[in-house]
Parts: C-alpha cells; sequence; structure tokens
C-alpha cells in the first residue's frame, strides 16, 4: 500500500468534502434548471427542476424537488446561491466543530428546491466524518479484503467525479438506454456509492495511520 503522510492527508476529510461538493452541485444543477423556468408558478411543494413534457420519460426524471417557495425564480435563486455558500463552507469548516450542524444548511437547500439526493448524501457523510473523526480504528493486521477496499478509494471517488457530467452526456446520445438504467444508476450512484467510498477512505485512513 502507498504511504502517505496522513497529518496532511486525510481520505476521510477528502471524501467528506467531495461527497458535500458533489450534493452541492447537483443541488446547483437544480438551481440553475428552475431558473430557466422563469414566470413558472407551482401548485403543489413538490416540483420539477427540469420543465420537460412527461419526467417518466426521461432518465433524470426532470429532476424532483421540493419547495416551499412555488415562484421558480426565486426558488433557483435561493437554491444556486445555498450550493454556492456549501461548497465554501464545507472547505472553512471540515476541522470546525460547526461543522456538526453543517447538514441544516442542506435541510434548506432541500426547502428550496435543491432535490433530494443532496440532502441524503451530506447527512450520510457528515455523520460518518464526525463518528471517525471522534472514534481511534487503528487496523494492526488487515485483511485482504480490507485492504483492496482501501485501495480501491480514489478509484471510487473518479467513478463518481466523472458520472455527473458523463450522464448528461450518455443520456442526450443514448436517451433511451439511460432511461432502462435510471433506476439501476440511481441506487448505484446515488446510493451505494457514496457509502463505499466512506467505508474505503475510513479504512486506508486506518491501515495507512498504522503504517506511517
Amino acid at each position: 500500500m502507498h504511504k502517505y503522510n496522513f497529518k496532511a492527508f486525510n481520505p476521510m476529510k477528502v471524501s467528506t468534502v467531495f461527497l458535500i461538493t458533489y450534493a452541492a452541485i447537483i443541488g446547483f444543477i437544480h438551481g440553475v434548471g428552475e431558473i430557466l423556468q422563469t414566470g413558472s408558478k407551482s401548485n403543489t411543494y413538490f416540483i420539477y427542476a427540469l420543465d420537460v413534457v412527461d419526467p417518466d420519460k426521461v432518465w433524470h426524471a426532470g429532476l424532483p424537488a421540493f419547495s416551499v417557495i412555488p415562484d421558480f425564480l426565486t426558488s433557483g435563486i435561493i437554491t444556486v446561491l445555498i450550493s454556492i455558500t456549501i461548497v465554501i463552507l464545507a472547505n472553512l469548516l471540515i476541522e470546525s466543530n460547526y461543522f456538526n450542524f453543517f447538514p441544516l444548511l442542506f435541510v434548506l437547500l432541500f426547502l428550496f428546491g435543491g432535490g433530494f439526493v443532496p440532502p441524503f448524501i451530506v447527512i450520510l457523510s457528515t455523520t460518518y466524518y464526525v463518528i471517525q473523526r471522534k472514534s481511534n480504528l487503528n487496523i494492526k493486521q488487515p485483511s485482504f479484503l480490507r485492504k483492496l477496499i482501501a485501495n480501491l478509494w480514489i478509484y471510487l471517488i473518479s467513478v463518481l467525479m466523472l458520472w455527473l457530467p458523463s450522464s448528461w452526456i450518455f443520456g442526450w446520445i443514448f436517451p433511451v438506454f439511460m432511461l432502462q438504467i435510471s433506476s439501476a444508476t440511481f441506487i448505484i450512484l446515488n446510493i451505494i456509492l457514496p457509502i463505499l467510498i466512506l467505508v474505503s477512505a475510513n479504512l486506508k485512513l486506518a491501515i495507512g495511520t498504522n503504517i506511517t
């Protein structure tokens, strides 16, 4: 296994900031989509960030969201501003005790049209990070499986990093195929993969701390 200076490079810290940024970008996309629907108003709290004729027939399902503000322009502007604020504060507060309250920003993002996925990813990652920061996991003799999962960390992050832009490209080129696999990709990439990234980062930190 490669040796890192884990005092300067913390895989858990990197993973948490990355997942928060990833979630904020999703929220930002929701906000832009809502701004593009300027002049429209919703009669319900459930909205679609993208204006599509039939959300069930597109792979992104129109980016469903919840918003307490019926006006799309106002909701979109607030969502974009909150998303930008989240990215900035994630890097500033990651080592602070105030970081424990960070999920509250994503509650706001959820309430103003930022989508359903971002709050899940952030609550998961911040909770995992806070628990890990208070624990003292130290693996002296890691098993082959633990080593394998730890070594996959950078590749798991790379997959999620590439998925966000490539999904829109593939969705444009192969809309029918993307629609057919949309349920599977949603579960694997938005639920399972973030969990694997955090587990892998935690193992990498625990094993690396012991060998450095």
